[in-house]
């Protein structure tokens, strides 16, 4: 075999699995994937978004970050929605405006960085032309996709109190309204065929004229034009400006095992930081999905949230404490108060986001872990565009002087975990990540758990039954057993017991699991879509 994909969108796998068959790297297939998730899904990732990269190359062993954080626009100030906000959600993180402003329209709007990060991905790291690995999702827009059963939830399903429903997203702006909606004027059914040429011109204009099209010349100019005249936040000079950022992953270990993750703003410190603090305990002497397996999990969980909650940011804008936040010393402190019964956190909670994800592997031994996103989507659509721009605003902190506070050109923190599991030759163990905010984190840590502590395979690691805690309750899904929840409620805990047996908001988990003799395998979370495509 040449390489395997796995992402929650089946034919985007198959396009990816169809770039390498073709002879293109894990470069190549992770592009094209991405451009074909769009399509596929297109409220959770877009030309309009943002993105965290890891790659690894075989043949020299460099590792190494492509971060495309959106951006805030030059016309933000610091204060300027502080009078404004009406609250919280019941989960806080999602600040609450009478008009959405935050959430919807183009208020939510941040600069975008996809386009910008997978070109740079590609012309460091490609093996295939640019316009090429973009065909196949030119292709998909302008002869349609059948609609799925995840893009259909998202827009039907009931949100949290003061966060608006799917036809108020999809019906924001009349662009947006004419390519979702129906012509019936209802939503469309699973199955249905959603054509978007509009966006296939986009793609076509960006694979010919090049990435530097989307922020710049004719098509750049729609862009900076439409969000300049209906009041978004970010300047034409924003768009001409963007720069993804590269760098080195943040690293730590466990178990023996190299972990590589992506830098703050995003939450590869607090991941690792979990798993050096479980690394006290002796996971695997439990049983799985045991109160006493869910207590030490969910603690770890909480202690490295607080730390999250209180340093977390935009390096560029705060001084991070990131060297503290993964050393050996800090999990053993976190370890010590589990160890003494104490109940960890600061009792916050992250709302749940919408993303996408992709892990890929070739027969060389490339590897890829790419986690990208709308947020939740804007709703705006430029007119004669195709695509929707992300709401990124939303998870800001509009009351100045914290560390999440608004600011002009700044990254808001972000739950994207893109990681990858090493063995002590450097080889990949595994190649992992999720879509959806911050529980993304938990469910990265728990597939990890499986393979490493409890042996499971790469599809059981990310189908068992999960849970998601930051320091307030256990939220649990409804197969995890309930007397284990009734030991855990004995303990002091306070668990929410979910009624869905897979609920997607636990997060969607994917994985690549390359074995010792050389073999790999990939488990598709089935929470929500899942594809896995293998070349040959």
């Amino acid at each position: 075999m040449k390489g395997l994909v796995v992402c929650p969108q089946p034919r985007a796998a198959d396009v990816g699995a169809e770039i390498l068959s073709a002879g293109g790297n894990a470069f190549d297939a992770a592009v094209a994937t991405a451009f074909a998730q769009m399509i596929a899904d297109p409220f959770m990732c877009g030309v309009g978004g943002m993105g965290s990269f890891q790659y690894y190359v075989a043949a020299t062993g460099e590792n190494g970050m492509i971060d495309f954080h959106a951006t805030s626009g030059a016309k933000v100030t610091p204060d300027m929605w502080q009078a404004d906000m009406k609250g919280r959600t019941e989960v806080s993180g999602y600040t609450l405006f009478d008009d959405y402003r935050s959430e919807l329209g183009y208020t939510s709007i941040m600069t975008p960085g996809t386009v910008a990060g997978f070109a740079e991905a590609h012309r460091r790291l490609g093996s295939r032309p640019w316009a090429e690995l973009l065909q196949p999702a030119i292709r998909m827009a302008r002869e349609g996709f059948a609609m799925t059963p995840y893009v259909r939830d998202f827009w039907s399903r009931k949100f949290m109190d003061g966060i608006p429903d799917g036809m108020t997203r999809i019906t924001k702006t009349d662009a947006c309204r004419d390519i979702f909606v129906h012509p019936e004027g209802r939503l469309y059914e699973v199955g249905e065929i959603l054509k978007n040429p509009d966006y296939g011109d986009t793609l076509e204009t960006i694979a010919t004229e090049g990435a530097e099209s989307f922020y710049r010349g004719a098509l750049g100019d729609r862009i900076a034009g439409d969000l300049s005249a209906n009041g978004s936040y970010v300047t034409d000079e924003d768009l001409a400006t963007y720069t993804p950022s590269s760098y080195a992953p943040v690293k730590g270990t466990y178990r023996g095992f190299g972990v590589s993750s992506n830098p703050p703003p995003g939450s590869g410190v607090t991941l690792i930081q979990m798993l050096q603090i479980l690394e006290h305990f002796d996971l695997g002497a439990l049983h799985h999905g045991s109160a006493a397996h869910i207590d030490l999990v969910a603690r770890a969980m909480a202690a490295a949230h607080a730390d999250r909650n209180a340093f977390l940011a935009d390096p560029n804008f705060a001084d991070v404490p990131v060297e503290m936040m993964l050393s050996k010393d800090r999990a053993a402190e976190w370890a010590e108060k589990i160890k003494q019964g104490e109940f960890l956190g600061d009792g916050k909670e992250g709302p749940p986001s919408c993303t996408t994800h992709l892990s890929v592997y070739d027969e060389v031994g490339n590897a890829v872990s790419c986690t990208h996103t709308l947020g939740t989507g804007s709703g705006v659509v430029t007119p004669g565009l195709g695509f929707v721009y992300n709401n990124s605003m939303k998870l800001f902190d509009p009351i100045p002087g914290n560390s999440n506070s608004i600011a002009p050109g700044k990254a808001r923190t972000t739950g994207m975990v893109p990681t990858m599991v090493f063995r002590e030759d450097g080889s990949p163990l595994m190649i992992v990540g999720a879509p959806g905010g911050s529980v993304i984190i938990s469910a990265v840590l728990q597939t990890i758990l499986n393979v490493i502590d409890f042996g499971m395979s790469p599809v059981e690691a990310v189908t068992v039954s999960r849970i998601h805690c930051e320091g307030a309750a256990i939220h649990a899904e409804a197969r995890l057993q309930d007397a284990e929840m009734k030991v855990l409620e004995a303990m002091g805990h306070e668990v929410k017991r979910n009624a869905i047996s897979f609920d997607p908001v636990m997060s969607r988990g994917h994985v690549i699991v390359v074995d010792e003799d050389g073999s790999w395998n990939g488990g598709a979370d089935p929470r929500g879509g899942g594809g896995v495509a293998y070349a040959r």
